[in-house]
């Protein structure tokens, strides 16, 4: 069951990755913006999730060949998915939409 639950987190990671790589286009068109901070802000916050998810797996590979203790593994695997979806809530309930 641990085994199935840090690869299912593996598996997440790996698709942020994707998304985040996809992605791109819409972050380079954010320094076109009218506000001058959007670029920088949106790019940074960007950079910090794609090093997150994608250095994820890796700490958690690292970790297991030291023997580390499983809550570690599993805090290094699920730990980016859960940042990144606290954001976005927090995000849309401060700035929500307006219509």
């Amino acid at each position: 069951m641990y085994r199935a639950f840090v690869a299912i987190g593996v598996i997440i990671d790996l698709l942020m990755v994707g998304l985040l790589i996809i992605v791109f286009g819409w972050i380079l068109d954010s320094w076109h913006d009218r506000n001058p901070w959007a670029g920088p802000v949106v790019t940074t916050c960007w950079a910090g999730a794609l090093i997150l998810s994608a250095g994820g797996p890796i700490l958690a590979y690292r970790l297991r060949r030291r023997a580390a203790p499983p809550e570690r593994i599993v805090l290094a695997v699920w730990g980016p998915p859960l940042v990144l979806v606290g954001l976005c809530v927090i995000g849309f309930v401060v700035f929500t939409p307006k219509e």
